[in-house]
């Protein structure tokens, strides 16, 4: 039955299909001729905003050529391999403790801290899953599409004085650096820590959906470098998110997303929603339709 389902809302058109995952998510209609806040504006911008350069931003192996070609390189967290099948893995070649993820989409990671314990036939069956998933018809997202799907394999990354990594994710809007939300625990048993802050680490007390669990950190002693760097990756998009580490004082490139959690958790408290949403600026001749062209980073 739940495959059905999943065939049937599969072949809604994306706007239908839109408004009945955002009543679920918010229990309340989505505005889509007028949004107003941040969740609403993320719908339409998956919607109607065109930029190719988004999709090759998404694509977790072409954005690493990008960044190259626009002498980002140093920014590279260090690649062991690029796979077109999880059996293409050689799994014994590979360091103790290393990241596998697919090139296609959010959440499909394998974070390996010890290969002697890593179950490899319950690691290929997830990886085959993976690039069996159109990742654009969970929440229609845009620049997902043509995508082609492949497997990465990355160094493994952690902060030692934490013991675990830490992500610093940066909330853009058109050029800026607004919003840091300083996430970890994501693939721990502990379950997700995060704090958001200004530009001026200010600490801002707002949670994704349920107040979450307080991280204890201080300001990194490279912050004016992580918002330097998150200005100059973000370019002039209405909306990007740019996720960035930094492990012994050097900085790393994470991923761009456009879409975080695909705006459909809601803001603790919800003003923010509001308030965030006045920072996302729509193109104004594009306000209840249509496509926009305008150049990224």
């Amino acid at each position: 039955m739940k495959r059905l389902a999943r065939k049937l809302f599969r072949l809604l058109p994306d706007a239908a299909y839109l408004r009945l995952l955002y009543m679920w998510s918010h229990r309340r209609p989505l505005r889509l001729r007028r949004p107003r806040t941040f969740n609403e504006k993320l719908q339409w911008y998956k919607l109607h905003y065109r930029d190719p350069l988004m999709v090759t931003l998404s694509d977790k192996l072409a954005v690493r050529g990008y960044l190259e070609a626009r002498g980002h390189g140093r920014l590279l967290n260090e690649m062991y391999g690029v796979y077109d099948r999880p059996e293409d893995i050689d799994f014994d070649s590979l360091p103790e403790r290393f990241v596998l993820k697919a090139t296609h989409g959010s959440n499909m990671n394998i974070i390996c801290r010890d290969r002697s314990k890593l179950d490899r036939e319950k690691s290929i069956a997830m990886m085959r899953g993976w690039l069996a998933t159109d990742f654009f018809y969970s929440g229609r997202q845009w620049c997902y599409q043509g995508i082609r799907p492949r497997l990465i394999c990355e160094k493994y990354l952690e902060n030692e004085e934490f013991g675990e990594l830490l992500d610093y994710k940066f909330y853009c809007f058109g050029g800026k650096p607004e919003i840091l939300w300083v996430c970890s625990g994501r693939y721990g048993a502990g379950g997700v820590k995060y704090n958001a802050y200004d530009m001026n680490w200010r600490r801002i007390r707002i949670f994704k959906g349920k107040p979450g669990c307080d991280l204890d950190i201080l300001r990194p002693a490279n912050f004016p470098a992580m918002v330097a760097t998150a200005r100059e990756l973000c370019g002039a998009f209405p909306f990007i998110r740019v996720d960035l580490y930094a492990i012994g004082g050097k900085l790393i490139f994470g991923e761009f997303t456009f879409y975080p959690d695909s705006g459909l958790i809601p803001f603790t408290p919800d003003g923010y929603n509001a308030y965030f949403g006045d920072l996302l600026v729509l193109p104004q001749a594009q306000a209840g339709a249509g496509t926009a062209e305008r150049k990224g980073p």
